[in-house]
């Protein structure tokens, strides 16, 4: 009976997990590209006002959230030789680049109702082609292995891959931008677009073709709507608590990166530190994704070893809020960055391997029904809320206290403002999800139980189906 209850426990070659991150590096020059840089760009080159931004990414964040769900439903009952989700991410990549190029096609002549609708239009087309691509890439590790640990690993390398496309993108920005705009003004970021688009494209293409989904659906679907399917994911708590730990990480690392830039500007002065310590906390960052594994296989359980990555996170962002007030030292900042980074990579890496485990819970509550797409869309949409808060709140916030765009020095309300968005905001959202993380209890041995009692009772719940 333990045979066929790990018939799926599929173990991944090296190559594979290697394509499988590759995906999601291809994914941070759209959308870290856009979180890191299109604030900026929209307030300092297109010259539209910060309030305005904030509106705007508030309009097409909650587009980018609501749509989630309705992906998910529709990835789970797609059937193709290609499978469930590779599909849609083979599909969706080629217009996903195209328009995140036009969204940085500078024309700050145009009148600003013109410009924000442009904006607007193509934010939002961007944003769904985001879903179709990543919210099916999240749905692969479900499906291409129903091992806990080899699924954790695929999410060490998928943020390992991840940490890479997202430094070399801020390199590459940061250090390129001034250079293409001196020469070509107002220009430079969509230059960068295009070409991230013209790599990008054919990679994420060729390295969804090269996964295999092996975790079957059910023979016949039972029919259910989203707000059934909806009610049904609210039953898990373990994947509950996976959804506050995403709107968590949602808020930490893409409101944070929408107001780095700022905040190297305005704060410490110069952005040149910047690429620098992008660079230097990579390496903690992939030791975080890689050792991630090895802590919670230590401890056999993926809920324990999270917490205590929010444990010291907590820590570390208010000591840096109070040792940073008056005067930066950058020497400092930069080896609480490693130490940090250490933590936030491993961090991100369980939150990732954790998603897939939740599916089980809902196919055993359910009776034989499985929602890979469906519970990916769904925590994908509270990342995307925490998202929305960290990317709409910091124009909003920095239009209330009173930032000038371009302005040699901003206020005292300006700069605390940006202290409280990279310090003490993440550190209270990361002292949330320690305390959640109280109530999950589902371990390597409780997931192990729960697969062979799905395997157990399946032949059960599919004549029950059938004779229906």
């Amino acid at each position: 009976m333990e045979n066929d209850s790990k018939q799926y426990y599929v173990k991944l070659p090296l190559w594979k997990k290697c394509t499988f991150g590759m995906i999601d590096s291809a994914n941070n020059f759209s959308w870290s590209y856009i979180s890191s840089f299109l604030a900026i760009y929209l307030t300092d080159t297109f010259l539209i006002p910060a309030a305005t931004v904030s509106l705007m990414f508030l309009l097409c964040r909650f587009w980018d959230a609501i749509n989630d769900p309705i992906v998910g439903y529709l990835a789970d009952r797609t059937r193709s030789r290609w499978g469930r989700y590779r599909p849609w991410i083979m599909f969706a990549s080629a217009p996903l680049f195209i328009t995140t190029a036009l969204l940085f096609w500078p024309h700050p002549e145009w009148a600003v109702g013109v410009k924000t609708a442009y904006v607007v239009i193509l934010y939002a087309l961007v944003v769904l082609f985001y879903t179709m691509v990543n919210l099916t890439y999240g749905s692969l590790n479900s499906v291409v292995t129903q091992d806990p640990a080899e699924r954790g690993s695929l999410a060490s390398w998928r943020l390992l891959f991840a940490y890479i496309g997202s430094t070399l993108m801020v390199q590459l920005v940061t250090r390129c931008e001034p250079v293409l705009s001196a020469k070509h003004p107002n220009m430079g970021y969509f230059i960068l677009a295009v070409i991230f688009a013209v790599f990008c494209i054919p990679m994420q293409i060729l390295c969804a073709k090269s996964q295999k989904e092996v975790v079957p659906p059910q023979p016949s679907p039972k029919k259910i709507g989203i707000f059934k399917s909806l009610a049904i994911s609210f039953k898990n708590r373990e994947f509950m608590i996976v959804c506050i730990l995403f709107l968590a990480q949602g808020f930490a690392l893409y409101g944070a990166g929408t107001i780095n830039i700022y905040w190297f500007k305005y704060v410490l002065g110069d952005v040149n530190p910047m690429a620098t310590f992008s660079l230097i906390t990579l390496i903690p960052s992939m030791l975080g994704c890689f050792t991630s594994q090895f802590w919670c296989n230590k401890l056999k359980h993926k809920g324990k070893a999270i917490a205590i990555t929010y444990a010291v996170q907590v820590v570390m962002y208010v000591a840096q809020y109070f040792l940073f007030r008056n005067t930066i030292n950058v020497t400092l900042l930069y080896v609480l960055g490693i130490v940090l980074q250490y933590f936030a990579g491993a961090n991100m890496s369980i939150i990732y391997g954790m998603v897939p485990d939740t599916v089980e819970v809902t196919e055993y509550q359910t009776k034989g029904i499985r929602m890979d797409g469906f519970l990916n869309t769904v925590s994908s949409f509270w990342n995307k809320v925490g998202i929305t808060i960290g990317t709409s709140g910091a124009p909003l916030i920095l239009a209330l206290t009173g930032y000038v765009a371009n302005a040699p020095t901003q206020t005292p309300a300006v700069i605390e403002g940006l202290q409280l968005m990279k310090w003490i905001m993440p550190a209270a959202f990361n002292l949330i999800c320690l305390i959640c993380l109280f109530w999950y209890k589902l371990g390597y041995k409780e997931f192990d139980e729960l697969v062979a009692k799905i395997a157990a009772e399946r032949p059960q719940w599919e004549q029950t189906t059938a004779e229906k």
